[in-house]
């Protein structure tokens, strides 16, 4: 008499690879606002004290101007370092999900959840990035396109910690400026053909005898350029814009991902 083989219940929940990018998103922008906004004078000719600090380091002396560019270079590094970690994050755990609800898999009864795991996780961990998202991609509905905004803002990052902002042969590859291509949220509505974006204060006019209007949402690629030798900036609304368009990606991954189909069984 056969045995029914016993099955492995795994509860999948999307709506964590939101929470993955969101946690980022509100951690980095909370700290640009605070830091950034408070970069005054006043603040920057201050002596540093610390409670129980017993030495001081000397350091060249900078100008106002040289030393808030320090400040805010180092922030926005940071800030782009915890936005891109979690992007990367997100994707290698909805690699490992669309691996495990494309296919049927089977699992040793004497292995652990971990165990199981494992082999998708450091597939996915592996991964160059435009290979992550080309990967996750393959089995969406609506792809995700960030893979140029990735490598931008990967980019950009790198001229931040690395360079003090300021933009040398590297980021321009021996050209004359260095080319970024930043993503933002664009929330707009239709007139016609055209799409009108929302702005503060400004009211909305479709144009016709439309009572409602419906307010539309997507990420576009806005393209900037700065020259060799000029330093690299972020204000914190730019910022925000940018950490805003991560949290719409990540909103887009959880509800894009494809339902599961088949069951998992133990051997």
């Amino acid at each position: 008499m056969s045995k029914e083989k016993p099955k492995l219940h795994l509860e999948i929940n999307p709506a964590r690879l939101a929470e993955i990018i969101g946690s980022a998103v509100f951690s980095s922008t909370e700290v640009v606002k605070l830091h950034l906004n408070s970069l005054s004078d006043e603040n920057l000719n201050r002596p540093l004290e610390g409670t129980g600090v017993l030495y001081n380091f000397k350091g060249p002396n900078l100008s106002l101007d040289q030393r808030r560019a320090m400040h805010e270079s180092w922030i926005l590094a940071k800030a782009f370092q915890e936005l891109l970690r979690a992007v990367r994050h997100a994707l290698e755990e909805a690699h490992v999900v669309v691996a495990l609800v494309t296919k049927e898999h089977k699992i040793r009864s004497n292995d652990t959840l971990g165990d199981f795991l494992m082999p998708f996780q450091r597939k996915a961990a592996g991964l160059p990035f435009p290979d992550l998202l080309e990967a996750v991609n393959g089995l969406l509905d609506q792809k995700l396109e960030f893979a140029e905004s990735y490598k931008s803002l990967q980019a950009a990052r790198n001229c931040l910690e690395h360079r003090a902002g300021i933009v040398t042969n590297i980021e321009t590859k021996g050209g004359a400026e260095f080319a970024l291509s930043i993503p933002r949220l664009k929330i707009f509505y239709m007139r016609g053909s055209d799409e009108i974006e929302v702005a503060a204060g400004e009211r909305v006019d479709p144009g016709d005898e439309r009572a409602e209007v419906e307010i539309l949402m997507k990420i576009e690629i806005e393209r900037r350029t700065v020259r060799k030798g000029d330093r690299l900036s972020f204000t914190p609304k730019e910022f925000n814009e940018i950490a805003f368009a991560c949290f719409r990606l990540g909103q887009q991954l959880a509800s894009r991902l494809p339902k599961p189909k088949l069951n998992t069984g133990t051997t």
